[in-house]
């Protein structure tokens, strides 16, 4: 009997696995492919950088020689000290020649049908024949996300095994990808782009306001951000605005304005100041006289104190400065200042009687100051009001 059931059952299973092999699809991303980027949206941008690593090139599974790379880098440079490097064209990749064409694809995208089109994730670069775009874009190439409003990712391996099996080796031959795709179901996405934009559009009226002129430079920020629905809105928490690295975040609302999450990010701000600088070396005590300042415009972030603003005096320097180097508040003193140590002239006055007699400074004071001085014939300590540089008054 078991003789004659172990060959049934062999029989069965061989049955059961051809009919699953010819149900299976022939072409585009199963839905094992997809994995959940919800993590993704809590990373950092430094996160996101050291995350993004290179992958390892391989041809017929045969990796290149360790060496590979700085050939090839050598290559560019002799091309570049020699001018044979071909000029790009604004918004065309350095290596398309006149007629050639790519298709970028983008690290997130957004697609509001039942299957993924091409124009759903791609961009063209270079000169493209409209009519041909206007074919390709409408390609469909696998099913959507089953879930409308969640992210899901696909590999740069997987990636390109769907497009080579949906546009076929001539057009996905053409393709740049990315590290990975990440796709939606309905909802929006922002890029990084759109962010650069909406972080330099909402910040102008503050970086406005600032003295000088400000600028945002080498912004750190996510490659994307999702949005489950239409109803759902980014609002930008920027940190302190001051030169230097600017910390921004990113907070995801509801339509009731609940934060469903916060994503980091930061962009360097750069504040160009006009600031008076030594015209010539100063000397420590020299006096600080109009030949000897000029004005040069300066990085505000690079300055340790804050600017003098030229104005008052006079005024005399306490530390030696070099030519084209700012002046700072701390780097000058008033010359009708009273330094610890100095010998003044005290003078009492009270009603019709006056008195003058020699004391010693016990602090540092500028003009209408109060500070302590030591009468130097009876040793006593009063407190004075300073007059100017050499005098001080008790009334």
């Amino acid at each position: 009997m078991r003789r004659i059931l172990l060959p049934a059952v062999l029989l069965l299973a061989q049955l059961c696995w051809l009919v699953v092999a010819q149900a299976a699809p022939t072409g585009g991303v199963p839905s094992a492919v997809w994995q959940d980027t919800e993590r993704n949206h809590r990373r950092s941008p430094s996160q996101i950088k050291n995350q993004l690593k290179p992958p390892v090139v391989r041809a017929g599974n045969i990796a290149l020689p360790d060496d590979a790379q700085k050939v090839r880098q050598s290559r560019a440079k002799n091309m570049i000290a020699t001018g044979q490097a071909p000029l790009a064209s604004p918004g065309q990749p350095a290596n398309l020649e006149d007629g050639d064409w790519r298709l970028k694809i983008l690290p997130a995208a957004i697609t509001n049908t039942g299957n993924v089109l091409l124009g759903d994730i791609a961009t063209p670069l270079g000169k493209i024949d409209p009519a041909l775009w206007e074919k390709l874009k409408n390609r469909e190439l696998w099913a959507a996300p089953p879930e409308e409003g969640k992210p899901l990712q696909i590999n740069k391996t997987r990636l390109s095994q769907a497009l080579r099996e949906a546009l076929g080796a001539e057009y996905s031959g053409r393709c740049i990808l990315p590290t990975s795709l990440v796709i939606q179901k309905g909802g929006v996405v922002f890029r990084e782009d759109d962010l650069r934009n909406y972080v330099v559009n909402s910040l102008a009226p503050q970086l406005a306001a600032m003295p000088g002129e400000a600028e945002l430079t080498d912004f750190r920020l996510p490659e994307y951000i999702f949005l489950a629905h239409g109803q759902q809105q980014v609002q930008l928490e920027p940190g302190k605005l001051a030169p230097g690295r600017v910390p921004l975040r990113f907070a995801i609302q509801e339509a009731d304005g609940n934060v469903l999450r916060r994503v980091a990010g930061t962009a360097k701000l750069t504040l160009w100041i006009t600031a008076p600088a030594a015209a010539r070396p100063l000397n420590k005590g020299e006096t600080l006289s109009p030949d000897a300042i000029t004005f040069m415009r300066v990085n505000a972030a690079q300055m340790k104190d804050v600017p003098w603003d030229g104005q008052g005096g006079p005024w005399q320097v306490i530390r030696s400065i070099g030519t084209g180097e700012p002046i700072l508040q701390s780097d000058i003193a008033s010359k009708m200042m009273v330094r610890r140590g100095n010998i003044l002239t005290l003078i009492y006055a009270r009603g019709n009687l006056r008195m003058s007699i020699q004391a010693e400074a016990l602090a540092d004071g500028e003009p209408g100051a109060t500070i302590p001085v030591r009468n130097l014939q009876t040793k006593k300590q009063v407190y004075a009001t300073v007059k100017d540089g050499s005098t001080v008054e008790i009334r």
